[in-house]
């Protein structure tokens, strides 16, 4: 470790160093060379106009280029479009003689990719003391900011955890209280049939959410049982609970499930996560607009066996190419104020606890649409199977 410390302070003070033949001896110079192509860190030479002119072999590691490609090109070439401002002012700090260290920032690899790196800048000077240029020692930081960014997802995540059992704990009495009362609602004489059935639709969800608070406060150890469920009456039911959103947005919903489908997997957790899909649809979708339902049978997944796929579409404004890969992190979300960013990381969860998965497509060029996709094993009739 000390021996890392003592070359980087070797290589910061010779990059201060007048780069000729007046202050540097031959020795000097093959000992600097050595150094600056051992190194594991980019180091960079430019100009006070910006064009690179010296690029070491960690330098091509990194960012991708070989010195022949990129000496003499803008060091613009390396820097993302949104921060080229920062040259700027990097720049002006080096012609000012000032010193830039432990700059984090992003620069371009070759591929276009982006890296997470850390600066450390130093004015170059001529025999005369000018300044004609800047030497750059570049660190890939990339894999410590992933490290640093999963553990404060697992810090929240535990907190979040803590925050749900404490919760589920307090909601288990009045929960429990709600219950009875439907129940005893239920049992009145003069109720109407449509009561009736709301009634019924409310002691479902209530239980529901009891078998959620058991989870969360480790009641219950291991899966949930799984069992073949009839998919349409799981849709329909969801359709029911969630009726009133859907008017008061005016939504067309278009479903389309092939007759007798099951799948093979936890109800409740199948309607928490059909539930989870419905309710970003509806919410991403604009006043008037129209959701699709779908779901068929398949022999084509991947891992050779029967699945069934079921597709939940709307036709909102779709999700942008750069936040898509970040959909299922925990606490990422689109919806700003209303959302939790913990839905979809949940329902990719409990599709694995299913032995299902997941897929989403979305464009935001018109017709704008989002569609997600998941694949759930198929209940197949005894006699179609084979």
């Amino acid at each position: 470790m000390i021996s890392q410390i003592d070359d980087r302070a070797t290589l910061q003070d010779a990059s201060s160093r007048q780069p000729t033949n007046d202050t540097l001896t031959p020795g000097d110079q093959r000992h600097l060379a050595a150094i600056v192509e051992s190194s594991d860190d980019a180091i960079i030479s430019k100009n006070l106009d910006g064009t690179i002119m010296s690029w070491n072999q960690a330098a091509e590691h990194i960012l991708g280029y070989t010195a022949n490609e990129i000496i003499g090109q803008s060091i613009l070439r390396l820097i993302p479009p949104e921060l080229q401002s920062d040259e700027v002012m990097i720049l002006s700090k080096i012609r000012a003689g000032q010193r830039i260290e432990h700059f984090q920032t992003q620069r371009l690899h070759k591929d276009g990719s982006r890296i997470e790196v850390s600066l450390t800048i130093s004015p170059v000077k001529d025999a005369r003391g000018k300044i004609i240029g800047a030497a750059k020692i570049l660190r890939d930081i990339t894999q410590q900011k992933r490290l640093e960014a999963a553990l404060q997802t697992s810090e929240r995540l535990a907190s979040a955890g803590r925050m749900a059992a404490t919760i589920a704990h307090e909601i288990n009495n009045p929960l429990a209280a709600v219950t009875n009362y439907v129940y005893l609602a239920g049992n009145q004489e003069d109720l109407s049939p449509a009561s009736r059935h709301y009634l019924s639709l409310a002691d479902q969800e209530l239980r529901r959410v009891a078998h959620i608070a058991q989870q969360t406060l480790g009641f219950y150890r291991g899966n949930a049982e799984q069992s073949d469920v009839p998919l349409q009456p799981t849709v329909d039911l969801l359709l029911d609970i969630y009726h009133s959103k859907i008017k008061c947005k005016s939504l067309a919903v278009d479903c389309d499930i092939d007759s007798g489908l099951s799948v093979h997997a936890s109800e409740g957790e199948l309607k928490q996560i059909l539930s989870n899909l419905l309710s970003n649809a509806i919410d991403a979708s604009a006043q008037g607009g129209q959701i699709t339902v779908r779901a068929h049978g398949s022999r084509h997944d991947a891992a050779g066996r029967p699945v069934v796929r079921i597709t939940i579409a709307d036709n909102g404004s779709g999700i942008p190419a750069n936040l898509r890969s970040r959909l299922f992190v925990p606490f990422f979300t689109t919806k700003k104020d209303i959302g939790t960013g913990l839905g979809l990381w949940i329902t990719k969860d409990l599709l694995a606890k299913n032995h299902g998965s997941i897929q989403m497509r979305s464009s935001t060029t018109p017709p704008t649409w989002t569609a997600m996709s998941v694949a759930l094993p198929w209940s197949m009739p005894s006699n179609s199977a084979g």
